[in-house]
């Protein structure tokens, strides 16, 4: 299961205002590179492997009055090595969702709770949530899910067993889903 301690919401404002406290960081780990932001309260954004530094910078996106500080986030990427070696990893990292409803929110911490290896319909998390006719809704907050692999979208199908979306891509999704059912290496 992947632990995050999520913070609870705060005004979209917020996270704009707050610019000038984001860290970022630009990792090589295998499979590829990946861009992470923090604020003092957390991680607020994780890209999916990219093939190289350029393009993980590009998919980041940090804003210009942030700070470069990439030896910050190496226990991250550790971790995130030993997940894409095939093993199940718990990610011990303050998230920071700030700028999220009250209703994604719920999504993205329930959407943790899903074990390594193990899916969820999207019906599920919006029963679980207390709001079961949510489904689609449940999707269209996971579409903006800003730490993939910390909370784990690509755990949640559509109920006929099906893929579903997956903002990475359905390809990325079926493959992170393949490694999480396949024994780690090594």
């Amino acid at each position: 299961m992947s632990r995050v301690t999520p913070n609870g919401p705060k005004p979209v404002s917020s996270r704009v205002k707050a610019a000038a406290g984001i860290s970022w960081g630009i990792l090589e780990i295998q499979p590829g590179w990946v861009g992470v932001m923090a604020s003092a309260q957390g991680i607020c954004r994780l890209t999916l492997p990219q093939p190289g530094q350029t393009e993980a910078l590009a998919e980041l996106n940090p804003p210009a009055e942030t700070i470069r500080t990439d030896s910050l986030f190496h226990p991250l990427a550790t971790k995130l090595e030993s997940y894409f070696q095939g093993n199940s990893t718990d990610f011990p990292f303050s998230l920071d969702l700030s700028g999220y409803t009250p209703f994604e929110s719920q999504v993205f911490k329930t959407c943790a709770l899903i074990p390594y290896g193990q899916t969820a319909s999207y019906g599920q998390i919006a029963r679980r949530i207390g709001r079961p006719k949510a489904a689609r809704a449940v999707g269209q907050a996971l579409h903006k899910n800003p730490v993939p692999i910390l909370i784990p979208c690509h755990r949640v199908i559509a109920a006929n067993g099906k893929t579903g979306g997956f903002n990475g891509g359905t390809n990325i999704k079926c493959w992170l889903l393949t490694l999480e059912t396949r024994k780690p290496s090594g």
